[in-house]
């Protein structure tokens, strides 16, 4: 099953539902940060919700979202756009703990408390932002929180990675069910029951139910409308000429003697490990 994201509508526009399958995404990015277990299930989750977070606005925008927290894995910053491309990195990729008490990757101790950040940016004079504390490191109920308190959006969110025993990731996916203005006290509960009975998330991808077939399964006798389908992947936008401006706003003192020590300047674009090499030649015909 290829990554995409489903949008639907259930209970006549007053409930809202997201769907999505992530794995190819999320193997992507361990791959390119070689992340270990319980980093990489928290990677994933951050990834998968910011995905579907970043096609939350029919209005483009660019969505950065930085979780803080006090545990092994450092910060954790992802930034995803409308059209359903993702990046991400996070600060100590080689972290594997041992499983919480559930028998689950610990993805909570591993990001600790702090803080989830959101930005938003539509391209105006200043971007929007959201701040929230981490309410278990967990991730899913740090967005629902997030959602609730920022957004005015009451929502349930579940998330999920299932690495297998040589690291790989094999599933992943994400479900976001958001209550509208309008939603009758009967189309909660009725909701609310639904989910209470549902199976893990990752239990459902690895039976192989779809987005689509996740959304049926939630909306039940409700029924539900749906709005589009998003293609997702693992998309790094670095170019030379973007790392270029930065470099040469670091002054002719600095870059000469980062030159002097190897001969040329390199970096390395955190999302993607591409680097990109400038030498003096080239930095001094843009200095003009």
């Amino acid at each position: 099953m290829k990554d995409h994201l489903i949008i639907a509508t259930s209970g006549n526009g007053h409930v809202r539902i997201y769907a999505a399958f992530t794995a190819a995404t999320v193997e992507t990015a361990r791959k390119i940060h070689d992340v270990w277990p319980t980093a990489i299930a928290a990677l994933g989750r951050v990834l998968t919700a910011t995905l579907i977070t970043g096609v939350m606005s029919d209005n483009p925008y660019r969505l950065t979202v930085q979780i803080k927290g006090d545990g092994p894995l450092g910060m954790i910053l992802a930034v995803s756009n409308r059209r359903g491309e993702v990046k991400g990195y996070l600060e100590n990729p080689h972290v594997d703990l041992d499983l919480n008490p559930s028998g689950k990757l610990d993805v909570g101790a591993a990001i600790g408390s702090g803080t989830l950040t959101v930005i938003k940016d539509y391209g105006l004079k200043s971007p929007y932002y959201g701040v929230v504390p981490l309410q278990n490191g967990e991730v899913a109920m740090d967005f629902a929180y997030y959602f609730t308190k920022s957004e005015q959006t009451p929502s349930a969110v579940s998330l999920g990675v299932l690495v297998e025993p040589d690291g790989s990731v094999k599933i992943a996916g994400g479900l976001i069910i958001q209550i509208m203005p309008g939603a009758t006290e009967e189309q909660i509960r009725t909701l609310e029951e639904k989910l209470n009975e549902l199976p893990p998330l990752t239990t459902m991808l690895k039976s192989g139910m779809t987005p689509t077939d996740l959304i049926n399964e939630v909306t039940g006798a409700m029924g539900a409308k749906i709005l589009e389908e998003v293609a997702l992947s693992y998309r790094c936008d670095c170019s030379r000429e973007r790392f270029l401006g930065p470099l040469l706003s670091l002054g002719q003192g600095e870059l000469d003697g980062i030159i002097n020590e190897q001969g040329l300047v390199e970096v390395r674009c955190h999302f993607c490990n591409k680097r990109y090499h400038y030498r003096e030649s080239e930095l001094k015909s843009e200095q003009g």
